[in-house]
């Protein structure tokens, strides 16, 4: 980052994503300074150059008032000491518990995204079902279950086959087409826990997948673009981890009728299936009140949308935003490096001598000497002895037919490449699959 005084200062939390990566690397490049937060301490973020500071704070989730209170507490103590704008940027699910708590933090800095009441409009699943039929919104019929019961009630009114998908899941997590009454038995036998807190069942459309993105402006739509999942992970119902641009005319009158009417202030993503013939409406399946997994090829395709926001936020007003390169096609990193990933959180000779090395790597990262602690990081790795012949292999390795561009290998900012490879890494050997993963 420039040496220069920052233009503005703006807090970004779930900093182990590469959401928040995107994001950072949007304001970094205008001249704010990034501050990157989660309640883990090797993050995404913790590696980048363009990411001043971090801080961790307790579980949003299963500690929500320890979050809040952390949150206050390190929004104070980073308060800018002369007059630049402070902004707030929930990367994630904690855009809820904080839009339920603004009145708290709104004194202390400015959030970025919409209010507590617009989203409970929209989230969870069976609020957005109830907004669109009310509006009139072209979606996909849905029958809200609370038990076994209630599931075998919506089977019989809606017929086989439909759609089942938890209130609370994300990231396609429990959304399963069942064809058949056996396939409804197994389904329940081995998932009824992830319906705990209730479900849908909802008509079956048939058709490809597309994502929204949109900007609003008290209700009035200022930017947006359009991407279709050429690969998902899972299959069936995963986040997409390839993604190409198209034009997003066919989408813009359903994203307007429902966000409009509920003056919606912020990024969205809305979800949609659609046979893609002229004439055919697109049926809304699901909007995400949040930034979404394919920010990175949003912004690669011509729509800066965490500067947008950040520019919406401070200033009141959205700057023209630029159309959408039609054609542009990226992919996630994540599924071309599992197998680098499995290896190294495999092996505990391995992993422990890559933990050892990122120490080490870190204690020269504190003064930003990014190419000494890259060294010392890439010794522990054994072949790979440098920053540039390291992101040179890995990005060869993702690289395929498709002259899609990879997110993250960026020789802007190498540090973050290396440590997603470590964090990814870390978070196989628990047993765990990265976000990036499993969420849009």
């Amino acid at each position: 980052m420039s040496k220069e005084k920052p233009t503005g200062r703006c807090i970004v939390t779930y900093g182990r994503s590469l959401i928040a990566l995107e994001i950072a690397h949007s304001l970094a490049e205008r001249g704010v300074e990034v501050i990157g937060c989660d309640d883990v301490d090797l993050t995404v973020m913790s590696f980048s150059r363009d990411v001043k500071k971090n801080f961790v704070h307790a579980p949003s989730d299963s500690k929500p008032e320890k979050f809040l209170d952390d949150l206050e507490k390190y929004i104070r103590k980073y308060t800018p000491e002369d007059d630049i704008p402070y902004v707030l940027i929930p990367a994630f699910r904690d855009i809820q518990l904080i839009a339920e708590n603004r009145d708290r933090f709104d004194p202390l800095i400015k959030v970025a995204g919409p209010t507590a009441e617009m989203i409970s409009r929209i989230h969870p699943k069976q609020n957005l079902a109830r907004t669109a039929e009310k509006l009139g919104a072209h979606a996909p019929r849905s029958i809200e279950f609370n038990d076994r019961e209630g599931l075998d009630e919506a089977a019989e009114e809606l017929g086989l086959p439909f759609l089942i998908k938890p209130f609370d899941g994300v990231g396609g997590r429990g959304v399963k087409a069942l064809k058949t009454q056996a396939a409804l038995e197994e389904h329940w036998k081995k998932s009824a826990r992830v319906y705990e807190k209730g479900g849908l069942a909802q008509e079956l459309v048939e058709g490809d997948d597309y994502c929204l993105a949109v900007l609003f402006q008290h209700g009035e739509l200022k930017a947006h673009m359009a991407y279709r999942n050429i690969m998902k992970m899972p299959a069936e119902s995963g986040a997409g981890i390839m993604r190409e641009t198209i034009d997003d005319k066919p989408f813009l009158e359903t994203a307007k009728a429902v966000l409009g009417p509920i003056s919606w202030h912020g990024v969205a993503e809305i979800d949609f299936k659609w046979n893609g013939q002229a004439g055919a409406e697109p049926s809304m399946i699901e909007i995400n009140p949040r930034f979404w997994m394919g920010i990175f090829h949003s912004i690669e395709s011509g729509v800066d949308f965490p500067w947008l926001l950040y520019e919406m936020t401070v200033k009141g007003e959205v700057p023209e935003a630029p159309l959408a390169t039609v054609g542009k096609r990226t992919k996630a990193p994540g599924v071309w490096l599992l197998s680098a990933i499995q290896d190294i959180a495999s092996s505990d000779v391995h992993f422990s001598q890559v933990k050892d090395g990122w120490k080490e790597a870190m204690s020269s990262a504190k003064d930003r000497k990014i190419v000494e602690a890259l060294k010392k990081f890439g010794a522990s790795l054994g072949k790979v002895t440098d920053i540039e012949s390291a992101r040179k292999h890995l990005k060869k390795a993702m690289e395929d037919a498709d002259e899609a561009q990879v997110e993250l290998f960026s020789s802007r900012d190498p540090f973050a490449s290396l440590g997603v490879l470590f964090v990814l890494a870390s978070l196989v050997r628990h047993g765990k699959l990265p976000p990036e993963l499993t969420y849009k």
